[in-house]
């Protein structure tokens, strides 16, 4: 469960470095806040590749990752025109602090995803051997 704690911590940066960004006047807060994303960004994208690659079978690890990947690329080019069109039309501030907040779904997400595998761990296993026929 350290990747849901790494990726929380790293989205949890994130999300000031946004509003930082949005209301840097000077070039000090401005670095400040581009610091802060670059070292939350390089958490959470080395965590989530390898997060995605304990899922699925091994035949299946290409396909999921190869998926998982594209998804990445495919937020790449939309969130940047989203952003800037966001950007241009309701202000620099008003959009990076809607991204920041916008950065709490997948906090939540995580934590939901922690709380199920809590209870899988919890859950007792039955073994087919252990089944018995009546």
């Amino acid at each position: 469960m350290r990747h849901e704690r790494r990726t929380t911590e790293g989205i949890l940066i994130l999300i000031p470095s946004f509003i930082v960004l949005g209301f840097a006047q000077i070039k000090l807060i401005l670095w400040l806040g581009l610091i802060l994303f670059s070292i939350a960004s390089s958490i959470v994208i080395n965590v989530i590749n390898s997060f995605a690659s304990k899922y699925g079978l091994e035949s299946e690890k290409g396909t999921i990752l190869g998926t998982f990947r594209s998804l990445q690329a495919l937020a790449r080019a939309i969130g940047p025109l989203i952003a800037s069109f966001a950007y241009w039309s309701i202000g620099e501030q008003t959009t990076y602090v809607f991204g920041g907040l916008l950065l709490l779904c997948p906090v939540f997400i995580l934590i939901n995803v922690h709380q199920r595998f809590k209870r899988m761990r919890l859950m007792p296993t039955i073994l087919v051997s252990e089944v018995k026929d009546d």
